[in-house]
This record gives C-alpha cells, structure tokens and sequence, in this order.
C-alpha cells in the first residue's frame, strides 16, 4: 500500500475515535463508519498502528472484534485510554509469518 493512503487511513482511524470520544471501538463501528476506505486498507491500517507504532490493539471480547487505543494513542488522539485490565496487559500479535 502506498505510504501516503495509509497516513489518510490512520488519520481518518484516529480522528474516529476523537469524534466518538472513546478510546474503544467495536472493529465493526470503524468498518460501517466509512466507504472511502475499503475494509482490507482499514485493517492494513490496523496492523501498521499496533505492530509498528504500537498505537493500537485489537481484541475480541465475547465474539465482538474491539479496536483500542493504547496509553500513547490515546495521548495522540488527546483522549484518555480504557482502563480495562484485559487490555491493559494484552501485547502484540506474533507474526504467522
């Protein structure tokens, strides 16, 4: 992916979450929020923030796929960070590469 269209998608991802003002969203929300972006980029975003920036976290709780900001995405985005222990203590995926 071109470097340029994943900064929009991670602005647009992060200015979601401002806008909802919440720090936790269901995947499902970011997904249905948008057709600018096809569902494959935003998850290509997903991936850059969590494993490279290490900005986000995806989860699934009780059959809901979860996006959440860590404590330095959250300060990014000028929001406070969830304060769920579940979350506070999960780490990255390993890569099945």
């Amino acid at each position: 992916m071109e470097k340029r269209r994943l900064e929009q998608i991670e602005r647009y991802i992060f200015d979601l979450f401002r806008e909802r003002g919440s720090s936790r969203l269901l995947a499902k929300e970011v997904f249905d929020s948008t057709g600018a972006f096809s569902n494959a980029d935003l998850v290509r975003a997903f991936e850059d923030l969590e494993k490279k920036w290490r900005m986000l976290t995806r989860y699934t709780k009780e059959g809901s796929d979860w996006v959440t900001l860590t404590p330095e995405g959250a300060d990014y985005a000028g929001l406070n960070a969830v304060s769920d222990s579940h979350v506070a203590f999960l780490h990255p995926p390993k890569s099945i590469t």
